[in-house]
């Protein structure tokens, strides 16, 4: 009988249902009560004083800006409905896999820098709130604002009108006008107060890349501020002092169009770089070694990020932020045939995909890789994700090997996710390479890791390989029994 991963993690199943029916950002369980901020040894020592920053949403941005901001002496106080991730932080453990965070939180913790609390009282302590909540897609491929505009309305409600002035800030990817035309609005509803007046009201987007967020956070090539006060502004820039990465200070609505301007850039190079290799490809040339040349000329063809041919984008930021600009651009009568054609190339690719699987023949089948890309457990909009469920109701045998995956630490939106669309998960997932991989007729890879830099010593002589990331070498071990996506 199959396990779903609920029934596997019955724990984390009976928390995250007991948050959910609790009312958004609730008191919190008495082990884990608000800690007060201190002056600490290391702030006195390095002169650097305890500003202190409340981050409301304790996800992949939120968690890796507390213990980034705690890294750099602020005292920094989480606030989040969901109990498991409020408790691995309390005890400086990662709610989410990120190389790095455990170490990083461990440390804050330990020096006291960071704390957890309710939300009416991380506010009035604070001198700078950043809202890191997910902005997930609706149907209909607009943002879905629930989470954003209810953490809102409980931090106005919650700001005191004590002549203190706080700094409310937008980190959430949210699209222009969002800022100024529902958040400011319900903050002012709910408070009674006046923003640039009584509070401060600002964006600070985040750059950061699951599996190197925190390589990202220190070396950031700028720091976004939106702002239309300067007061606002430097507050938010208190709450980075000592990051080496220059202040860009600009306002409210360009600073929430750089982060999808950035996105939309990285899915149309993936594409491109996709369209060329599967283009190269039917003509008999390996569209790697094309855009290894293509980006070897860094003068005229900019930087070789994302100019790697492999298998279709996917994750929480790439298609959602896409879809968000294109959903807009409908409703207002803006033609982006370009961005539309974006994502359309990028379900082709994925099509391409299933079709090298379909050739191969086999019906049992091993997937290397599950998660959008190395070193996360993130599954949202993963195109293994999507492989795997078109695999399962083709009727293929399945077994799964990701090293990066543990169904029992999945949270939130992630867990939410994966249960939508494999929830039996459990019963796919293995934990052995070698077992997967020897069980298999068709050996599908998704994504790298080192481990599979000697995976053409496990083939047999009859197993087929599918590659949709390129794995250095592994098209002479399997020879002709051997299939890349674009090469």
């Amino acid at each position: 009988m199959r396990k779903t991963i609920a029934e596997h993690s019955g724990r984390i199943e009976t928390s995250a249902r007991s948050s959910r029916s609790q009312p958004l950002l609730a008191d919190y369980q008495d082990a884990h009560e608000f800690q007060t901020c201190q002056f600490h040894a290391h702030a006195a020592a390095t002169g650097r004083g305890c500003l202190q920053v409340a981050i409301v949403g304790l996800g992949y941005v939120g968690a890796v800006t507390a213990a980034c901001l705690a890294d750099l002496g602020r005292s920094v106080i989480g606030v989040d409905q969901d109990q498991v991730k409020v408790q691995a932080i309390a005890a400086g453990h990662s709610p989410i896999a990120e190389p790095g965070l455990d170490e990083l939180l461990a440390s804050g913790v330990t020096a006291g820098r960071i704390s957890i609390g309710p939300i009416d009282q991380a506010v009035e302590r604070a001198d700078v709130i950043m809202v890191a909540v997910g902005t997930p897609s609706a149907p209909s491929g607009a943002l879905d604002l629930t989470a954003l505009m209810r953490v809102t309305q409980e931090i106005g409600a919650a700001l005191p009108n004590d002549g203190r002035f706080r700094t409310v800030t937008v980190r959430s990817t949210v699209l222009p006008g969002t800022t100024d035309e529902l958040v400011r609005p319900a903050l002012e509803e709910a408070s009674g107060l006046s923003a640039g007046r009584d509070f401060g009201l600002a964006t600070n987007p985040e750059f950061l890349r699951e599996g190197s967020s925190i390589r990202d956070f220190r070396e950031a090539s700028r720091t976004i501020i939106g702002s239309a006060d300067e007061r606002s502004a430097e507050q938010v820039k208190a709450a980075y002092q000592g990051h080496a990465a220059p202040f860009e200070v600009i306002a409210i609505r360009t600073s929430e169009m750089v982060k999808y301007t950035d996105n939309a850039f990285h899915a149309t190079k993936i594409a491109f770089a996709n369209e060329i290799a599967s283009f190269a490809r039917s003509n008999g040339v390996d569209g790697r070694e094309v855009m290894r040349l293509m980006v070897a000329d860094d003068r005229l063809n900019i930087s070789p990020a994302y100019l790697r041919p492999g298998y279709a984008f996917g994750g929480s930021c790439l298609p959602k932020d896409l879809r968000a600009i294109t959903d807009r651009a409908r409703k207002t009568d803006i033609e982006l045939p370009l961005l539309h054609g974006t994502l359309a190339s990028n379900a082709a690719h994925f099509e391409r995909g299933v079709r090298l699987v379909e050739a191969a023949g086999g019906r049992h089948v091993a997937l290397l890789g599950l998660s959008f890309k190395a070193a996360t457990d993130d599954l949202r909009e993963s195109p293994a994700v999507a492989l795997a469920e078109r695999l399962v109701g083709r009727g293929y045998q399945l077994a799964i090997h990701d090293p990066d995956v543990d169904p029992s630490t999945l949270r939130g939106a992630n867990r939410v996710f994966v249960e939508e669309h494999l929830p039996h998960l459990v019963d796919l997932l293995h934990s052995s390479l070698i077992d997967v991989v020897s069980g298999a007729e068709t050996v599908v890879i998704t994504k790298r890791w080192p481990e599979l830099e000697k995976l053409g010593e496990l083939l047999s002589a009859q197993q087929r390989v599918v590659d949709l990331v390129g794995i250095p070498g592994l098209e002479a071990s399997a020879a002709d029994r051997y299939a890349g996506i674009g090469w």
